[in-house]
């Protein structure tokens, strides 16, 4: 249930962060626009660290079912490596009006508050298992979990909405 709450708790956060942008930014791209420089170590590290980042984040996150570790932990890590790579300038943070965006960010949380409402149904309590299915059902909400925890901890770095959509 504190899982819940914390997801919750930062998914509120980033929309108390976006209330912060002013009007005609609104929707817009988040974060400073950064620019490439072909020939700097920051590209370097950029092109060379994310890779390692995502594998050691998805590591952390799947280890973290049965040793120290998970979700939070691996979200973090995958956030930094888009945050490495968004500060480079080799790729651009989306923009807030997209729809994917908004849907990335709440499935996560919605996934959680359906498994617990399936538990209600078929073990007479919310976020209750049946015999067997408790391992799945976890695994399936950390899964959801994942990428909504990755764009939340990035969006909130990047924080609000500072330039018009460009292309």
């Amino acid at each position: 249930m504190d899982t819940l709450l914390e997801a919750m708790v930062l998914l509120l956060a980033l929309l108390g962060v976006w209330s912060l942008a002013a009007d005609q930014h609104w929707g817009g791209r988040p974060g400073l626009a950064y620019t490439l420089q072909p020939n700097s170590i920051l590209t370097y590290t950029a092109r060379v660290l994310p890779p390692l980042g995502i594998m050691a984040g998805l590591y952390i996150f799947w280890v973290g079912a049965d040793a120290p570790g998970g979700k939070f932990q691996g979200a973090t890590l995958l956030a930094s490596m888009w945050l490495l790579v968004l500060i480079a300038g080799l790729s651009k943070a989306p923009p807030l009006k997209r729809r994917w965006l908004r849907v990335w960010l709440v499935l996560g949380p919605l996934v959680f508050i359906g498994v617990g409402w399936l538990g209600t149904l078929l073990a007479g309590a919310f976020l209750a298992y049946p015999p067997g299915m408790a391992k799945p059902l976890i695994v399936a909400i950390e899964l959801a979990l994942l990428p909504s925890l990755t764009l939340i901890l990035g969006l909130l770095m990047l924080g609000i909405p500072r330039r018009s959509v460009s292309p």
